[in-house]
């Protein structure tokens, strides 16, 4: 084994040689162009990128994005709900495996630039008919590395490693969307559960109702159309009770499986709202390019076709591989490790694609057709995005001002109702009066906490179209 050692040694100055030649023709090697950047990428797919606003069209408050935005909530229970689904979240757990996976290919991709050694072994055992044997081994270590002249490999590496930026962030995009979900469901449960407890109070009222037109009816005060149509609302009611039920226990299921945990709806929520955080800054609308996760996921999917263009066209020059072999043969294989005689090579491989039937050429082709589309789509999800933050922003203001007509209106159907209630105790107005005054505040209330809801929702859905951190 001494002696092989010693022969095999006899390969570093190849080695050494190969690494000179590659160094000194790299130097040479033509420099790979450069991906386009967001701005770049901005006015390359929008056909109108000069329609760009400085500002948002929909005015907001002025300064930077704030990060942490589930803070803003001012809601610790919710708080801890989003930090148990990030952790729990099963399709979240896939998509970080994704990431990691890209991660691996990137890795695998850069490895084609660096010299590839590898081991050989070969024993025969040979019978002739005359009786006699013979036995032959071979023993070597084997070195190759292409010459990457025209920046094939590379740009292959650089398509990979921007397909890996692009699962990143895809990852990142999903933590956000994630969030938003979990917490929109988070207040929707609250806001099934408010709608519980006014279910409950209107089948209490046409219950009511029920019972003073029968007692009407048998006095001879209602006909039976009366008590029929009072016996319809309360069932009505009851059927509302039920539906408003199975939608609570349906937000607590989600609310369980978005966590990762069994739906029993058995999930603890608030059950009253926290206010409205004050309004937001929404920056500026160039900035969003870089801030939004799928924004950055796909200008990274653009370079990662720009660079598949660039690798397409350099496949069809030659390849240039350098290769160095040093071992030890012998017709035994004792011989061999102890004395079979060594050997050493040194040359370089060059294959030029002649004719491949014009598959080369439609390749490059092909790739070109996917940096156009690549590029659009680009286009596509910028605008998409810029609609999203502006008709967040426009939510806003309409929104508010809803929450406030509706509020009027429940202020005022109670104050009519206090108004029924003292005539009613005054023998001025009738029982039945007072139970219709009361459906109405309650449907106000619905009506109020159905828009409250909407506020919330709305809040979340400007925190994820403006794209950041929620932690």
């Amino acid at each position: 084994m001494n002696i092989f050692k010693s022969r095999l040694s006899s390969l570093c100055p190849v080695i050494a040689f190969s690494s000179a030649v590659i160094l000194i023709s790299t130097t040479g090697c033509v420099t790979l162009p450069k991906a386009p950047s967001g701005q770049e990428l901005l006015n390359a797919s929008l056909p109108n990128s000069d329609q760009v606003r400085e500002q948002w069209a929909y005015r907001s408050k002025k300064g930077g994005v704030d990060s942490a935005w589930i803070k803003s909530f001012r809601d610790p229970a919710l708080e801890s709900y989003i930090g148990e689904v990030v952790a729990g979240n099963i399709e979240l757990g896939a998509a970080l495996h994704a990431v990691e996976a890209a991660a691996g290919s990137a890795r695998q991709a850069g490895a084609l630039l660096r010299p590839q050694l590898n081991a050989a072994g070969m024993s025969n055992h040979l019978d002739r008919s005359g009786g006699d044997s013979s036995d032959s081994s071979d023993l070597s270590a084997q070195l190759s590395w292409e010459l990457d002249l025209w920046g094939r490999v590379r740009a292959a590496r650089a398509a990979a490693g921007a397909n890996y930026r692009a699962t990143e962030a895809e990852y990142q995009d999903a933590r956000l969307s994630l969030a938003a979900v979990a917490a929109k469901a988070w207040y929707l449960a609250t806001e099934t559960y408010q709608q519980l407890e006014f279910a409950r109070e209107i089948v209490n009222i046409q219950q009511k109702r029920l019972d003073l037109v029968t007692i009407k009816f048998e006095e001879g005060e209602l006909s039976p159309k009366e008590k029929h149509l009072a016996g319809a609302d309360l069932n009505a009611a009851k059927d509302r009770l039920q539906q408003v039920s199975l939608a609570h226990r349906n937000a607590l299921r989600t609310l369980e499986v978005l966590a990762g945990r069994y739906p029993a709806a058995k999930q603890q929520i608030a059950r009253r709202y926290v206010p409205v955080p004050p309004s937001v800054s929404a920056g500026v609308p160039s900035a969003l390019i870089e801030r939004r996760p799928d924004l950055r996921a796909a200008g990274e999917q653009v370079a990662v076709a720009f660079n598949l263009v660039t690798e397409a066209k350099a496949a069809r020059l030659p390849r240039i591989s350098l290769t160095a072999a040093a071992g030890r043969s012998s017709n035994d294989l004792l011989d061999l490790i102890d004395q079979g005689p060594g050997f050493w090579s040194a040359g370089g491989n060059f294959i030029a694609p002649i004719y491949q039937g014009g598959a080369l050429k439609e390749q490059v082709v092909i790739r070109t057709a996917e940096q156009k589309a690549a590029l659009s789509l680009f286009g596509q999800k910028s605008l998409n995005a810029f609609n999203e933050v502006e008709t967040a922003l426009d939510g806003e203001a309409i929104f508010r001002n809803r929450e406030r007509f509706l509020k009027g209106a429940l202020d005022d159907n109670q104050k009519a109702l206090d108004i029924a209630q003292k005539q009613f105790d005054a023998g001025k107005l009738d029982l039945l009066s007072v139970l219709q005054m009361q459906e109405r505040v309650i449907s106000s209330k619905i009506a109020w906490i159905n828009i409250r809801s909407t506020r919330l929702a709305q809040r979340i859905e400007l925190h994820l179209a403006l794209g950041g951190s929620f932690e």
